[in-house]
């Protein structure tokens, strides 16, 4: 792609609509913008269309569509940058008369004004909103054929309604209406060439079964889906077809309340979340279809939908001719995987891909409910992340997205794009501290596993500023912007109470936030005096201020020990075993919350360990990842405990990291630039007989597999050759060289 190109065109778009008092009238019809050119070529030569969309859209030349490119708005903070596309549409033209078409929905650039929890207006709270509207230019030859002009003309397509949230409402009597002349606006923004995945769909999904009840058909495709609906259906013209989504059925009814958006609805204690102004009472995920006579298809287009279940009204069984769902995610590569003989070991690595792309539409993003990218779940997942997924594109949009919201003072908030939500941060528009951590992690785990020096120096005033207005702070108010362990069980799903260690966190969160930078600042060779000063000022106040009479940290929780142990508060390998003689006591349970989570697989891997980890990740009580997943969803849940859930979150997925470390035992080192250094240290659990995983790197795939056989196991890995390697064995392991890899045998 031209990474320079200049567009020659206009911004166009339909009329504005003027939504009344507090924008109440969104809800009501009306009907999506259809942008109209037709042109006319005596030749085909190679052509590119070059596209930048505020808003959805679906591109048609000559009927055809050219892209299966879904929810095409990359989001990010559109008065910094918006990304644009380019497509080679040379199959789709013809000599003579052409017709370009460009289907226009609302996407998170009209998003509607449901206040997410009661109180976050997207329209009120995101830095721009406005109608959809689209820029671009035909080119061929390197020269602009047609542009996005005022010679355009606009129409009214069927959607009579589309929201990412709520759903879509859509007319399928309608045709286009007739064409008047677009509105155009001259470009001010910045506009970069797009680098990152695009949408797509993925696996169509047949129902697992068909419930009739009074209610209507209620279809259970058997697994969480995140995706669209495809559903053909006879019908009158006229006959009124609802569609409502629920990742829950229990006691024969639909229980919508895990994927409410924002919340709206959903009663706590005796107050209901209200969404606003002419919102429903319900934020149900919701389409709706006008029919008309005969044969009707309907799929999702500008909305996608978190749901293992679908009601279906106004239609009988028998009018439906074929009903099945299809994922719809961002495209991210695998490159990191691992298969083993034991069923609930690889059940629970798919659980945890399968929420991992649900929930990843041009940003990582949390649950249905929100579809916000939170900074500290980021922090939690990077590692399980880095070594299943090809980020290099991905993590350095996200990183950008982060930086764009930067504030004046210099924080960075807790969601990026930024709508409004700052739990505790540090400032206006600024989160709390382990969600602002997220800036410096990634940008440091990026170069560690991609070694793009290049993002690094673009990120680095950036980050001192950062940095350097959190020191500013005095340590113990700083400390006080901590939300803690969020998720933790021992709060048992209250999100308001006091999560555990908070405020010995806060203090290690600012260890963290120096370490990163005093790491990046010596890999761009800057001076690192002053902060390593106040590292290590910071440092000792932490430990004369938290250590206890026994050796533990803070309240002794389980969290409190994963951060020092991750800090070096003291000596790592007796805190470890007092940790591990802590998880003990709580019957195997791993209470922390998602950092804690997170680190403790990483520390407990470490240290050898695994066992720990194993009982943990098999516990049949009812706190854990069998219990999560007895429900038969084959998706994680928000959380172990506690009423207000997704059913379909991945922030507790930080496991999957142990299967690469322990289990295949690929350790990248800290230090390591573009994965080229590694510590080999598998762990031959005694539960499992067969281990294969293989990770591709910069510098090309590491395999590790290993067997029983008989009374020994065999071990061949796989090493391209600018990877250092270090193999960590017991002396009882023995190791030869047999074609090239490496077998070690052990007494089993």
């Amino acid at each position: 792609m031209n990474k320079n190109y200049q567009f020659q065109g206009c911004w166009m778009k339909g009329n504005d609509i003027d939504y009344g008092v507090e924008d109440s009238g969104y809800y009501q019809d009306h009907r999506n913008v259809v942008l109209v050119k037709d042109f006319y070529l005596d030749d085909i030569q190679e052509t590119y269309l070059y596209i930048a969309t505020l808003g959805y859209s679906i591109i048609y030349i000559n009927n055809q569509r050219i892209t299966q490119d879904e929810l095409n708005l990359v989001w990010t903070q559109f008065q910094k940058c918006v990304y644009y596309d380019q497509y080679d549409v040379t199959p789709y033209l013809m000599k003579g008369q052409n017709q370009m078409k460009i289907e226009l929905g609302n996407g998170m650039y009209n998003p509607s004004p449901l206040r997410l929890f009661g109180k976050y207006n997207l329209r009120e709270r995101l830095s721009e909103v406005g109608e959809p509207k689209v820029l671009c230019d035909l080119v061929s030859c390197n020269q602009v054929i047609i542009s996005s002009d005022a010679s355009w003309m606009q129409g009214e397509g069927h959607f009579l309604f589309n929201n990412l949230y709520l759903g879509e409402r859509v007319d399928l009597r309608l045709e286009m209406s007739s064409l008047k002349l677009v509105e155009t606006k001259e470009n001010t923004y910045h506009l970069e060439a797009n680098f990152i995945p695009h949408v797509r769909r993925f696996q169509n999904i047949q129902p697992a079964s068909l419930i009739e009840t009074k209610e209507g058909m209620i279809v259970d495709f058997g697994e969480m889906i995140s995706g669209f609906i495809n559903l053909s259906f006879y019908a009158q013209s006229g006959q009124y077809v609802k569609l409502q989504y629920s990742e829950r059925y229990i006691d024969n009814q639909m229980d919508y309340k895990t994927c409410l958006a924002g919340s709206v609805g959903e009663g706590i204690h005796d107050f209901v979340i209200s969404g606003g102004l002419g919102a429903p009472k319900k934020a149900i995920q919701t389409d709706e279809i006008i029919s008309k006579e005969g044969i009707n298809h309907f799929s999702n287009t500008f909305t996608y939908h978190s749901f293992r279940y679908v009601l279906i009204q106004g239609l009988s069984k028998a009018d439906i001719h074929d009903v099945y769902a299809t994922y719809v995610h961002t495209d991210l590569k695998q490159i990191g995987n691992i298969q083993t003989d034991h069923s609930f070991y690889n059940e629970l690595f798919d659980a945890a891909m399968r929420t991992k792309l649900n929930n990843v539409h041009g940003t990582f993003e949390d649950c249905a409910r929100e579809r916000l990218g939170y900074g500290g779940d980021m922090v939690a997942l990077a590692t399980s992340n880095l070594y299943t997924f090809d980020l290099e594109a991905f993590y350095k949009k996200i990183i950008k997205d982060f930086r764009y919201e930067q504030t004046t003072n210099g924080g960075i908030p807790e969601t990026a794009p930024y709508m409004g939500i700052q739990s505790n941060g540090t400032g206006q528009g600024e989160g709390p501290l382990l969600w602002q951590l997220v800036y410096p992690y990634l940008t440091y785990k990026h170069y560690q596993y991609y070694g793009d020096i290049s993002l690094l120096e673009e990120e680095y005033p950036y980050l001192n500023k950062q940095l350097n207005y959190l020191l500013s702070y005095d340590l113990d108010e700083i400390a006080e912007h901590c939300l803690g362990d969020h998720g933790s069980i021992l709060i048992a799903g209250e999100f308001r109470k006091p999560t555990p260690d908070k405020l010995l966190l806060g203090y290690c969160t600012m260890l963290l936030f120096l370490e990163y930078n005093i790491a990046l600042r010596h890999i761009l060779h800057k001076d690192t005096t002053l902060y390593q000063q106040r590292y290590d000022e910071i440092k000792e106040t932490t430990i004369q201020k938290f250590k206890n009479e026994d050796g533990s940290f803070g309240e002794g929780t389980q969290t409190g020990y994963a951060f020092a142990i991750r800090l070096g508060l003291d000596d790592e390998k007796i805190l470890c075993q007092k940790f591990v003689e802590k998880i003990q006591a709580d019957q195997g349970i791993f209470n922390s919350g998602i950092f804690g989570m997170a680190l403790t697989y990483e520390i407990l891997a470490k240290y050898g360990y695994h066992e720990i980890i194993e009982n943990w990740l098999l516990q049949e009580s009812d706190i854990g990842f069998k219990a999560m997943l007895s429900n038969g969803n084959k998706a994680l849940a928000e959380l172990f405990v506690g009423e207000q859930l997704s059913l379909n979150h991945a922030m507790f997925a930080s496991y999957q990291q142990w299967y690469y470390q322990g289990l295949a035992g690929i350790c990248i080192e800290n230090n390591a630039v573009a994965f080229d250094k590694i510590k080999l240290k598998p762990y031959f659990s005694k539960q499992v007989n067969h281990v294969e995983c293989h990770v591709q790197t910069k510098h090309g795939m590491i395999q590790s597999n290993w067997q029983r056989k008989n009374n020994e196991i065999e071990w061949i890995i796989s090493i391209p050759e600018n990877i250092q390697y270090e193999i960590c064995l017991d002396q009882e392991y023995q190791k030869e060289i047999i074609d090239q890899q490496m077998i070690i045998h052990t007494l089993g």
